[in-house]
């Protein structure tokens, strides 16, 4: 998607949540467009306000993880993903996000379980080059 394209999605959802500043999807869509933007605070904050109105939706955990491993935010992120594996076990991108963060922390064993645990569930092409690469890096 062009910039200008995440620029209208984002007037599109503040109007949403201008319109019902109570819910979810406003906040969460607007968040994943201004992820893509590179601008991880603003996606930060609205993840943060998508999860206090809804709890238990594992992705929204998972997309902020996201954000905080391009800021840095290492242990938020495995907290995040964490919280993401214990709503739903069952979905691969919380274990690849977990375990980027694990391998800028260098806790190389913690990485590799959660590359091999993303492998074993994901049918992605490009999760499964970037976890078999991370793999063969950390095992050297």
């Amino acid at each position: 998607m062009l910039k200008e394209q995440y620029d209208l999605a984002i007037a599109d959802c503040d109007k949403a949540v201008e319109l019902d500043p109570n819910g979810i999807f406003g906040y969460f869509i607007r968040a994943k467009a201004y992820s893509k933007k590179g601008q991880y605070n603003l996606a930060i904050a609205d993840y943060s306000k998508a999860i206090e109105l809804a709890p238990n939706l594992p992705v929204a955990y998972n997309n902020r993880a996201y954000c905080y491993n391009n800021k840095g935010r290492y242990d938020l992120a495995i907290a995040d993903c964490n919280k993401a594996i214990e709503l739903d076990p069952n979905h691969a991108a919380p274990y690849k996000n977990r375990g980027i963060a694990y391998k800028e922390k260098g806790k190389k064993a913690e990485a590799i379980a959660d590359f091999e645990k993303c492998l074993a569930i994901t049918d992605n092409p490009g999760w499964v080059e970037l976890c078999r690469e991370s793999i063969e890096e950390l095992s050297k």
